[in-house]
C-alpha cells in the first residue's frame, strides 16, 4: 500500500491546544463538569445543587433559586488520556502506538440568578458562561500517525428564566448563543475558523411532596464553517475548498429527585438523556443516537453546613460500526505531492478504511461508566458564601475501529466554585 499523509482532523478540546479531550455525552457536557453536579455524575435536571447546572440544564429549575441574587464563579480542570495502537493498514505499513497529550484543560464556570419578584415579575432570571462542548485528539508527535489531530471548542452564553406557575409546577426557557472555533489540524490543507450558533432549551418541573420530576428538551445547534477542508485542486492547479456544517444534536431528558429519605437528610436523584446524534449533521456519519443515565446522592447530616455527594453514570458508546463517510466529503487533501508544486497535493479518499482510522484518532468517544465524589460547605468564611468541590472520572474503555486501530481512553476532572447569596 502506498504511504500517503492522511488528514482530516476533527474536533477537540476545551482550550486551544493540541491535546485530546472529550466528554461522556458525545461532545456535549450536560453539567458533568459543574462543581456540585460532577460529584453526582452529572445528575442535575430535577434538583440541581449548583446554580450553573440550572442555567445550563433544565431552566425550570431556576425557580429553586428564588429570593434575591446569587452569583457563582468557579472552574473545572479536565485531564484526559487517549492511546492509539494502529497496525499500519492506513499509513502504508508502519504500525505505531502513540499517547495523546495530557494537558489540563481549564473550563470557566460563571452563573448569576436574579429573582424578579421585586419588580412584580414572577420569574427567576438566569445568565451564565461556560464551555459547553468539545472533542478531539492529536497524535502529531509520531510521524507515523500521518498528522492526525484537530481542535474544536464551543463556548456558550446562556440567558433564560424559570417561571413558577403554581406551587407545584414551574416552567422554564433558555437560549444559548454559542461561539464555536475549529482548527481542522491539516498540516497545510485546512485553516482555523469559527462560527456562531443558537440553541433553545425548554423544561418543566413538578413537585409531588418531597419528589420533583423534571422534563426538558433542546433543539439542535448548528455551526457552518466556510472553506474548512481542501478537497482538491482546480484545472489550473489551485486549491479548492469545502464548507462543513456541524450540528450538536437535539436532546430530551427526564429526571426525578426525592429528599424524603433519612429524615430528609438524603437526596436521591436520577437523570436520563437521549441524544439524537443520528439526526445531527456530520456526527450522524460516525455516531449513533446515545442514551445516558446517571444516579446521584447528596447527604446533609443533621441539615448542617456540610454536604456530601456521590454519583455514578452510564453512557452508551455512540460510535457507528458501519461508518464509511463524513458529511459530504468524498476526499480530502493530505499535503504537497510530487513535482515540488505545493499546490498539487495527495488526495485521500473518505471510505470504509480511512473513516474508522479517523473515528479512532479524532472522534474517540467510548466512555461508558463514570463516577463522582464531592462536598459542599455552606456559609464558608462568611454568612451567605458557599463552596462546592467535585471530582469526577470516566473509567478506561477500549475499542477497535475498522479492525486496524485500537483506542483506549479514560479521564478525570476536578472542579470548585464559590457562590454568593444575597437575600
Amino acid at each position: 500500500m502506498k504511504k500517503q499523509p492522511l488528514v482530516l482532523a476533527m474536533i477537540s478540546a476545551m482550550s486551544v491546544t493540541s491535546n485530546a479531550w472529550a466528554g461522556p455525552h458525545g461532545f456535549d457536557l450536560h453539567n458533568t463538569i459543574m462543581p456540585a453536579s460532577q460529584a453526582m455524575a452529572g445528575t442535575s435536571h430535577a434538583r440541581p445543587q449548583d446554580l450553573p447546572s440550572a442555567i445550563f440544564g433544565n431552566p425550570a429549575t431556576l425557580t429553586q433559586y428564588d429570593g434575591g441574587t446569587r452569583f457563582t464563579f468557579g472552574a473545572s480542570f479536565y485531564m484526559p488520556q487517549v492511546v492509539i495502537d494502529h497496525d499500519g493498514t492506513v499509513n502504508g505499513g508502519f504500525p505505531f502506538r502513540e499517547k495523546s497529550g495530557t494537558d489540563v484543560f481549564p473550563v470557566p464556570i460563571v452563573g448569576v440568578a436574579q429573582d424578579l419578584q421585586g419588580l412584580g415579575i414572577p420569574a427567576v432570571l438566569g445568565l451564565g458562561v461556560t464551555a459547553t462542548s468539545g472533542v478531539g485528539a492529536t497524535f502529531v508527535d509520531d510521524p507515523k500517525s500521518l498528522g492526525a489531530g484537530a481542535e474544536f471548542i464551543v463556548f456558550g452564553v446562556n440567558a433564560g428564566a424559570g417561571f413558577p406557575i403554581t406551587e407545584n409546577l414551574s416552567l422554564g426557557a433558555m437560549a444559548t448563543i454559542s461561539f464555536a472555533q475549529i482548527d481542522a489540524g491539516l498540516s497545510s490543507t485546512s485553516k482555523e475558523t469559527h462560527d456562531l450558533g443558537l440553541r433553545l432549551t425548554a423544561g418543566l418541573t413538578y413537585d409531588i411532596g418531597n419528589t420533583t420530576i423534571g422534563l426538558w428538551g433542546q433543539t439542535e445547534q448548528k455551526h457552518n464553517f466556510d472553506n474548512l477542508f481542501q478537497t482538491g485542486v482546480d484545472g489550473d492547479g489551485f486549491p479548492t475548498f469545502s464548507n462543513q456544517k456541524i450540528e450538536q444534536p437535539w436532546n430530551v431528558g427526564i429526571s426525578i429527585a426525592n429528599s424524603d429519605l433519612l429524615n430528609g437528610d438524603l437526596l436521591v436523584a436520577f437523570d436520563y438523556i437521549h441524544k439524537a446524534y443520528g439526526d445531527a449533521a456530520f456526527w450522524q456519519d460516525v455516531w449513533e443516537d446515545q442514551d445516558v443515565f446517571s444516579l446521584g446522592l447528596q447527604w446533609n447530616p443533621g441539615k448542617r453546613n456540610w454536604v456530601w455527594r456521590a454519583g455514578v453514570g452510564f453512557a452508551e458508546d455512540p460510535n457507528r460500526s458501519d461508518a464509511s463517510k463524513l458529511g459530504d466529503l468524498t476526499q480530502v487533501v493530505a499535503g504537497p505531492a510530487g513535482g515540488g508544486n505545493p499546490l498539487l497535493a495527495n488526495v485521500v479518499p473518505i471510505n470504509t478504511v480511512t473513516v474508522p482510522f479517523l473515528q479512532a484518532t479524532q472522534t474517540v468517544i467510548i466512555y461508558e461508566w463514570r463516577a463522582g465524589l464531592g462536598f459542599g460547605y455552606r456559609n464558608f468564611l462568611m454568612p451567605g458564601l458557599d463552596v462546592d468541590v467535585g471530582l469526577g472520572w470516566e473509567f478506561a474503555e477500549s475499542r477497535t475501529f475498522g479492525g486496524h486501530t485500537e483506542a483506549d481512553t479514560w479521564s478525570k476532572h476536578l472542579g470548585a466554585a464559590l457562590t454568593w447569596n444575597f437575600k
